[in-house]
């Protein structure tokens, strides 16, 4: 059974809970051990794990550097294989053959994958177990906060319902319902339906946008920029007085009266007024607070579900499909058995939260989030993920795999602007290079009917000079991506 704590993130870095720390600080040299010991007290580690960090530390670094180049996590082999023989196992006697199940669910073929597949792969690994405990903590925290930020928008905003609903909102931080949420199933059902009807009017409010913000207005102002001929200027300017009629912003009365001056001076070649006005329109228009509502709808609608609220059921679902918990739960049930097969049953366990625990490691302490490939593949020996996202909003996707027939294969990507895409392959071997090459133009095919453009795709063998993608990514600076992430 697995327990809500607030030391549960904390175990992903202390050695007598995260099994591939054990593993690494063996192989420690006593160089590497007071570098550890330098930034690995109390309060550095309490900042470490609960604060977002951009960049490694020195002892975060040396750590790193341990589990990489570890004798233990060399040849941990293919994470897919070790869960096929623990399901194979388990199969072998009575009293265990019922959880064999359990992770067969877990178990998934490389010709599934697609991108449902694959995120739910990624979210059940068990790398993200602890980020689930913290997202269940935060849940009610950042509700909160995206109904203050709601409010802020509709205090702009002078329509009477936009007011009204100010006021509601208000009254529904204020709801003792708001806080009862996270551990009454009534509550949280009454909270989510109140949510809902809060979503469906900022949805009409914004179906019903002032007419300064209107289509009209804007081709008029288009319009007005584009004309010389006095006459077009004087009818343009009569029909956008005739739509800002209705308008009830802070900037229609200035908008007015400079359309008023105008036509009492259109025969005055008032080209430059002309042009200014047009820039005082554009510049009102700009001023469109509810343009910021559709995000914060969206951010909104991630709490309507009430069994998402209550902490206790969102934990209950979620670690139900996270193959870490349900490794430490059969972990704990074969700790207590008789059974003869428990103690090889027990090492097979150990071994895959040994490589759960080395992925968070990683994540943690690079700025990253690793994880072991999430599917069954005759053939690879072994493989990894690892995804990265800087301060610039580029994102970086690295794959590393080994394959039984072309050996290793270093796939780096970047993805920026939404849809440009770099990529960049290291083969061991020539002939994978080669293979590659041939099919280079069905994959620029692939990807382009997949909505990414392919600016580059380069092929290196190993032996050849790394470029600046490969260095970038592996550069532990410029991430805003600490270990609490959602896939």
């Amino acid at each position: 059974m697995i327990h809500l704590s607030p030391e549960a993130r904390l175990s992903i870095i202390l050695p007598n809970t995260n099994k591939a720390l054990s593993e690494a600080i063996k192989n420690a040299t006593p160089e590497q051990l007071e570098t550890l010991k330098e930034g690995k007290d109390i309060k550095s580690l309490l900042t470490s794990v609960f604060q977002d960090k951009t960049t490694a530390s020195k002892s975060d670094q040396s750590l790193l550097d341990l589990l990489k180049n570890s004798s233990a996590f060399k040849n941990m082999g293919n994470f897919s294989d070790s869960l096929q023989t623990l399901v194979k196992e388990l199969k072998t006697s009575p009293d265990t053959a019922q959880k064999s199940a359990v992770f067969e669910h877990f178990l998934k073929n490389i010709t599934t994958i697609d991108p449902k597949n694959l995120k739910n792969q990624i979210t059940s690994s068990g790398v993200f177990m602890e980020s689930k405990f913290a997202s269940a903590l935060q849940k009610m925290p950042d509700l909160i906060q995206t109904l203050e930020q709601i409010k802020t928008v509709l205090a702009k905003i002078p329509k009477n319902d936009a007011q009204t609903l100010l006021s509601n909102i208000t009254a529904l931080l204020d709801n003792p319902v708001l806080s009862k949420a996270a551990s009454h199933p009534q509550s949280a059902f009454q909270l989510s339906e109140g949510l809902k009807k809060v979503s469906d009017i900022l949805q009409s409010l914004i179906a019903k946008k002032d007419p300064l913000y209107s289509a009209e207005v804007t081709a008029l102002t288009q319009k007005l920029e584009q004309t010389a001929a006095l006459s077009e200027i004087r009818t343009t300017l009569s029909q956008l007085y005739g739509a800002l009629l209705s308008s009830k912003t802070p900037d229609t009365d200035a908008l007015l009266d400079s359309i008023e001056k105008l036509l009492k001076n259109i025969n005055n070649s008032p080209a430059e007024e002309v042009k200014t006005f047009a820039q005082q329109l554009r510049n009102a228009q700009e001023g469109d607070t509810a343009k910021e509502l559709p995000p914060l709808i969206t951010k909104l609608g991630e709490f309507t579900n009430p069994k998402e609220l209550v902490i206790e059921t969102f934990l209950k679902e979620s670690m139900a499909d996270d193959l870490k918990s349900n490794l430490l739960s059969l972990h704990e049930e074969l700790s207590k058995s008789d059974d003869p097969s428990a103690q090889k049953l027990l090492e097979h366990t150990d071994k895959l939260l040994t490589q759960i625990d080395y992925h968070q490691l990683l994540s943690h302490l690079g700025s990253s989030n690793s994880i072991y490939f999430p599917f069954a593949w005759d053939q690879l020996q072994e493989g990894t993920l690892a995804f990265k996202k800087t301060k610039e909003k580029k994102f970086y996707c690295d794959i590393h795999l080994k394959l039984k027939e072309f050996g290793e294969l270093d796939l780096m990507m970047a993805l920026y602007d939404d849809n440009q895409l770099d990529i960049q392959a290291h083969t061991e071997k020539a002939e994978l290079k080669d293979l590659i090459y041939e099919n280079i133009a069905e994959l620029r095919s692939l990807l382009i009917k997949s909505g990414l453009t392919p600016r580059s795709i380069r092929i290196y063998e190993a032996t050849e000079t790394k470029t600046p993608l490969n260095d970038t990514y592996h550069s532990s600076e410029g991430s805003d991506m600490g270990f609490e992430v959602k896939v």
